[in-house]
């Protein structure tokens, strides 16, 4: 007889209990450690090997959270004044997971979120793996390194690694949770040759990362992006971009502004810098916390552009689905109304600061003759440029590939406040997946249940087969270059075609100039 999923497991590093909800269905497990606490001489080097620990783990809650600020100044996502805030720490690197196998030989298909938060926030806690699990999946969620303490590339790095590389902590994490799926997610009535990755907005960034990078191949077998993903050009580790510099010489230049005046600016004094200081210089400049430049290409978690490793076919061959929502600017807008004011001038400093190579012909697609019209567009241009665009390019380069892409369009709105203002906004998607909307306040209705169910069926079925057609839904095409297909997801759900092309043909123009303006600049790859 097969073995039992039990409260009590043996997992890497020793034993875990996990706990049991009513009649023993449900079976959660947090806070399990997959890797070394990243402190002192660990602080910024790679992902290393859990410790074992003595006795029974108590993994009934979750771990503490990775340092990270804990508002974004985007009123819409940041937490109420009055909210208790979850405990931080360098020493963070936990799973969580969710269970209904009552034995260990289900091989039910396993499901890996990656959390998002703009790769400076955000923990696998925050989200619940009840309804995926009630469809079938076992789910795990997990913290990685963030921000400059996950992303940080420096001279004194490159000569510590053995292959002299360095940067991108933050998913040498999430390559070593994988690791810990495939040796650990059995005794959970998971099967490690079924694992799927998904994740939101900067977890799907990583989700592509993971799927760029030679270090993750073979670790999973489907990906889901959601809202995301590392298309736009890159920096590099130590080559100078017309738009970044190499990643050294920023990690030289934050060096210097954590130590200050201090005459040892060395990596061992940099490690002995309290956590908070690390994270007040962080903030302290846009050059430190800028979202799409703090992974780069590092030479082996990132041979090259993720972009340009897909464009030629180097990305792992798993089937593949990905969209993103349509109003996905809305909320996120306020972000940079604060940085760069709002109204004409607003949108004309974001195309300027964004999309320099092609802001000439952005009127033409973008109305801008009142302010009004500015703000709406400016919200459609960044949709596009960080959304739209991603998905779309990810799903075309799975072309040359054996395995099928699909593409989805999200246009169900939450029940939230302001609900037309909002519509579907950025991160709508996972709410319906993980229960989500207590976030925003929100009762939601039984066409919301309804629909939050075929959400998770589709993705478990995909996650189980690696095709999300069945159940009720319309036949859904996979993506071809040729019939640009992709289905809409919304209170009617039904397939399309063709979704926003020529505005989406600005952002890729941008990219392939940016990239030719930068081929030089490279050094050749070893």
């Amino acid at each position: 007889m097969a073995d039992r999923v039990t409260r009590e497991l043996a997992v890497t590093g020793g034993v875990i209990r996990g706990t049991m909800g009513q009649e023993a269905v449900l079976r959660q497990y947090h806070g399990i450690p997959y890797a070394a606490p990243p402190v002192g001489d660990l602080r910024w080097a790679p992902t290393a090997p859990v410790a074992p620990w003595e006795g029974v783990l108590d993994a009934s809650a979750p771990g503490p959270i990775c340092i990270q600020r804990t508002r974004v100044g985007v009123p819409f996502y940041d937490p109420p004044p009055d909210a208790e805030l979850p405990e931080q720490s360098e020493d963070c690197l936990t799973l969580n997971v969710w269970t209904e196998a009552e034995r260990q030989d289900e091989r039910r298909p396993v499901m890996v979120w990656i959390h998002g938060g703009g790769l400076q926030a955000g923990a696998g806690s925050e989200q619940s793996g009840r309804l995926l699990a009630a469809h079938g999946a076992v789910v795990v969620t997990f913290n990685y390194r963030l921000g400059r303490f996950g992303f940080l590339a420096h001279p004194e790095l490159t000569a510590e690694h053995a292959d002299g590389v360095s940067g991108n902590q933050g998913f040498r994490d999430q390559i070593q949770a994988l690791e810990w799926v495939r040796d650990n997610i059995a005794k959970f009535g998971g099967d490690p040759g079924n694992v799927t990755i998904f994740g939101e907005s900067a977890g799907a960034y990583s989700v592509s990362a993971m799927q760029a990078s030679p270090l993750a191949r073979g670790l999973f077998h489907r990906a889901i992006g959601q809202s995301g993903g590392g298309f736009q050009p890159m920096s590099h580790r130590t080559a100078d971009r017309t738009y970044a510099p190499s990643a050294e010489k920023l990690g030289l230049q934050f060096a210097a502004a954590v130590l200050g005046e201090e005459e040892d600016r060395s990596l061992a004094a940099l490690r002995n810098v309290p956590a908070a200081a690390i994270l007040a210089t962080a903030e302290s400049s846009p050059r430190f916390n800028t979202y799409e430049f703090l992974p780069t290409v590092d030479g082996e978690v990132l041979p090259a552009d993720i972009g340009a490793i897909f464009a030629a076919g180097r990305q792992a061959d798993v089937p593949t689905l990905v969209g993103s929502t349509d109003d996905e600017g809305n909320a996120l807008i306020a972000h940079f109304v604060r940085l760069m004011g709002a109204g004409k001038s607003g949108f004309t400093k974001f195309t300027g600061a964004m999309l320099p190579e092609t802001r000439d012909e952005i009127e033409a697609h973008y109305a801008t003759a009142t302010d009004a019209e500015a703000m709406r567009s400016w919200a459609l241009l960044f949709t596009d440029l960080t959304f739209t665009y991603p998905m779309r390019a990810w799903a075309r380069s799975m072309e040359p590939l054996e395995s099928d892409a699909w593409l989805y369009w999200f246009t169900w709105h939450p029940p939230i406040a302001e609900a037309d203002a909002y519509g579907a906004f950025h991160g709508a998607t996972q709410t319906y997946l993980f229960d989500g909307l207590a976030r925003f306040r929100a009762v939601p209705t039984d066409a919301d249940r309804e629909f939050a169910g075929t959400l998770a069926e589709t993705w478990v079925r995909f996650a189980a087969t690696g095709n999300p057609n069945g159940g009720e839904l319309p036949e859904w095409p996979a993506f071809t270059p040729e019939n640009e297909a992709y289905l809409e997801l919304g209170p009617t759900i039904r397939t399309g075609d063709h979704l926003r092309i020529p505005e989406i043909a600005l952002v890729e123009a941008a990219w392939s100039e940016r990239r030719r303006a930068n081929a030089g600049a490279t050094p050749p790859e070893t």
